[in-house]
């Protein structure tokens, strides 16, 4: 995952049509430098005091930036969405079924599956990304 500089942000948003508000920029960039998958409420916590912000605010910033391409949108059965910087490249989480912790994972090993799971589909002829969950009990929660 490529660290971006605020200034490569602020021209990411530019270069989609989007001013780089105050606000938009901290919700990006919190984003951008996350290690895992964001939800409206950690970024809601990580941002009020110091932005004075609020979810209504949050919830139209994410949606823009995912209906434009820039974020990443993931469901793992919380009943709340999550949220990572949009890349172009594969996605992948071991995901907790009880607590809701987050752990990416390289699946470069899983490569070969996707390769041959796009020779054999009938109806596709090449993918250009994916995500994958993988649902189980964390050490914790064990």
């Amino acid at each position: 995952m490529k660290r971006h500089t605020e200034q490569e942000l602020k021209d990411i948003l530019k270069e989609a049509g989007f001013r780089a508000t105050e606000h938009r920029l901290a919700i990006f960039k919190l984003i951008a430098q996350a290690k895992t998958p964001h939800t409206v409420y950690a970024l809601f916590d990580a941002l009020r005091k110091k932005y004075n912000i609020d979810q209504a605010t949050i919830y139209r910033n994410l949606s823009a930036l995912h209906e434009a391409g820039l974020l990443r949108r993931l469901d793992f059965n919380h009943g709340h969405a999550h949220y990572e910087l949009e890349e172009g490249v594969a996605s992948s989480q071991l995901v907790c079924s009880k607590c809701e912790t987050i752990e990416k994972i390289d699946t470069k090993a899983l490569d070969t599956v996707i390769k041959t799971a796009a020779k054999k589909s009938k109806k596709f002829k090449s993918f250009n990304t994916h995500t994958i969950e993988i649902y189980g009990l964390c050490k914790s929660c064990s």
